[in-house]
């Protein structure tokens, strides 16, 4: 009894220390001045507005990813102060306990990965973690012109045996992007806040070789399209079809308005069109598929305190491009002949749905708390039979940050999800888990 009022009082501490510290923001760019001659390098100092300026310019040009790092902690400029370029990143180390139910893990809780059924003596687990540590590079111009070159580079080592992953890689020029970054249906400023590298299952979310085109106009709106490497996601019968050379791009657009303080809150109305191919075997032939989908997404900010986040999505074909569907070989499906019990050598499209809602609470600029829940539906067609193949996702997610200092972060979160298969089998994982990180 007294370990468990201790545990209690600790806890409880740890949630209250937070909202009687005093709440301030520092980013450091650097604190040397020291001109290297002969060197075309220059160390800023951190002086004021000026800081503030740049560091505005690092963030337009950073992905909005919340756990993607914007500001660096060290810039150097070169000696004409045309270009500057910061480098920084963090460290990330977590703990977690999967507890009736577990997912072989440690970064991403992704709840198609759930085993169905569950393995006998295998529904706990403890997991230690530090792949999520993070480095990059970003280059943004000084010039004042609104027409200007930019490039950002992002790794972490999520690869096998700690490798180096790449995360983003882009360069700007005035509104085009071109490299590999986030598909332009993912709005990610809209998607809330975890511990979890994965977050909500039913987030659009899919990592790409992209060129998009992004236009502001008046003081809230802006559009953008854009042109995105294909990938063939399909599940194939052997002997009657394969996925073939995917030659036609994807083409994804949106408009969007913001509105608020700094625009802090915006809606978003996204599309996406995919022509995909393959060969029919049975008929010698190469054939396409027409998919497409539809999506709503933004957030709100109200009452200085509360911010809701928000995305809903439904489409056919685009599997793909839902979170917790990548790679599950559902955008294209084979299709059954009507009327026989063999198939004719087609494919056809399987339809999805996808939503999340998070809630967030800023006690200070220093502490908040969130929650999210999301669902994913897959509607398969029904002459396409196979029990073991995904059907339904749940996510839920409740997490507490707290900056300790202005460059360490900790967090708690609870994590709960659960899969269901065609042939209405179930699993479901929960996961408490603790990270510390550090910014640099």
């Amino acid at each position: 009894m007294k370990n468990n009022k201790l545990f209690i009082a600790l806890l409880s501490a740890l949630f209250i220390l937070p909202l009687v510290t005093e709440a301030q923001e520092e980013i450091i760019i650097s604190k040397r001045h020291r001109p290297h001659a002969g060197q075309g390098l220059l160390f800023i100092e951190n002086d004021g507005h000026t800081d503030t300026t740049i560091i505005m310019m690092f963030e337009e040009n950073a992905p909005e990813r919340f756990n993607a790092p914007k500001t660096p902690s060290f810039a150097l400029m070169g000696k004409q102060k045309k270009f500057m370029m910061g480098i920084g990143g963090y460290v990330k180390g977590s703990i977690s306990m999967d507890i009736n139910g577990a997912i072989n893990n440690p970064a991403y809780f992704e709840t198609s990965s759930i085993p169905i059924p569950s393995i006998p003596g295998d529904e706990n687990l403890l997991q230690f973690n530090a792949n999520q540590t993070t480095l990059f590079y970003s280059l943004v111009s000084m010039s004042p012109n609104k027409t200007k070159f930019g490039a950002y580079i992002n790794m972490n080592f999520s690869g096998a045996n700690f490798a180096p992953k790449l995360q983003d890689a882009y360069v700007t020029y005035g509104g085009f992007l071109m490299g590999y970054t986030t598909s332009l249906m993912t709005d990610a400023a809209a998607i809330p806040p975890t511990i979890d590298a994965q977050g909500p299952n039913g987030a659009t979310f899919l990592y790409n070789t992209v060129l998009n085109y992004r236009y502001s106009f008046d003081k809230h709106w802006s559009i953008a399209i854009g042109l995105e490497m294909p990938i063939a996601d399909f599940t194939v019968e052997a002997s009657t079809q394969r996925a073939s050379n995917q030659y036609i791009p994807d083409i994804p657009l949106y408009v969007q308005y913001a509105w608020g303080n700094g625009n802090n809150s915006h809606i978003r109305i996204s599309g996406i069109m995919r022509n995909a191919n393959y060969r029919n075997i049975l008929q010698s032939d190469n054939k396409y598929v027409t998919a497409y989908g539809g999506q709503v997404s933004g957030l709100v900010s109200f009452a200085k305190k509360w911010i809701f986040y928000y995305q809903f999505t439904i489409g056919t074909g685009i599997s793909n491009y839902i979170q917790d569907l990548t790679g599950l070989g559902l955008d294209l499906v084979p299709k059954k002949n009507i009327g026989t019990s063999g198939y004719n050598g087609d494919l056809t499209t399987a339809d999805v749905m996808s939503y999340y809602g998070g809630l967030q609470y800023n006690f200070n600029p220093r502490t908040f708390i969130s929650a999210t829940f999301s669902q994913v539906v897959a509607d398969l067609p029904s002459d396409f039979s196979d029990g073991n193949q995904y059907s339904e996702g749940y996510y839920l997610a409740s997490n507490f940050f707290w900056y300790a200092k202005p460059n360490v972060q900790l967090g708690l979160e609870y994590l709960y999800g659960k899969r269901i298969n065609q042939d209405n089998a179930w699993g479901q994982a929960n996961r408490f888990q603790f990270m510390v990180q550090y910014n640099f």
